[in-house]
């Protein structure tokens, strides 16, 4: 990560607070972990090396009223797309955005329109799992402006990084991946209450879930999950 993308990371933040948007998305994705340092008491550092933001809008139902996220992003020096009918904002080289929702019932991924933002966002069956385990972190920005945000625990996090492996391409995104996973499993391990929060979720998956972690796992040499089977 530049410097110059975490000042944009930053200004598109204090942007959705503005508009009062910041409540209904959770970071997920690479940055999520920017903000994982604070949740540990070691000495975890994000390895930041993408440009993809990831929002997950948790219900696309609320608000009632608009929120503006397209005029406010384009303020902002943001460029609006609609490539492959999903709504993407693109600044400079630096960051590009996405909303991602979630599908329920028996439904396949599909486009799902974000009617109070008026845009329209990819629906991820396989995201589904965050929503169920959020946290709230309060992070300051460079210039000493105080947020309230909302991220994945940090035991779901690695989960699903687990779960969405086979699907990833091209193959040094599923070796990246698996680094990042070994990385956080470190950290999670060195604190009764993430340790804990990592059974919580465990438990929580269903038989085909369990089968598709057991064998990510088998083939990269992660064995923490075989303590809390």
């Amino acid at each position: 990560m530049t410097k110059e993308q975490e000042n944009a990371f930053w200004q598109t933040i204090n942007a959705f607070a503005e508009i009062g948007l910041l409540r209904y998305v959770m970071i997920i994705g690479s940055w999520a972990e920017y903000f994982y340092s604070a949740l540990f008491s070691t000495d975890f550092t994000a390895n930041l090396r993408t440009r993809d933001v990831d929002f997950f809008y948790k219900n696309i139902n609320l608000p009632k009223e608009k929120i503006p996220v397209v005029e406010k992003l384009k303020e902002i020096g943001y460029v609006y797309d609609e490539l492959d009918g999903i709504s993407r904002f693109y600044k400079e080289d630096l960051l590009e955005l996405e909303f991602l929702t979630r599908v329920l019932g028996s439904g396949s991924d599909k486009r799902m329109e974000i009617k109070p933002l008026g845009i329209v966002s990819e629906g991820l069956r396989v995201i589904n799992i965050l929503a169920n385990f959020p946290r709230e972190v309060e992070a300051k920005s460079p210039d000493g402006k105080l947020f309230k945000l909302i991220v994945p625990e940090p035991a779901v996090y690695v989960v699903q990084k687990i779960l969405t492996n086979p699907m990833r391409n091209p193959p040094e995104k599923k070796a990246k991946d698996i680094a990042a996973v070994k990385e956080l499993l470190y950290h999670i391990q060195q604190s009764k209450e993430h340790t804990a929060k990592l059974k919580e979720v465990y438990k929580s998956l269903s038989a085909k879930q369990l089968k598709v972690l057991s064998q990510v796992c088998a083939e990269n040499g992660i064995e923490v999950f075989t303590s809390i089977a």
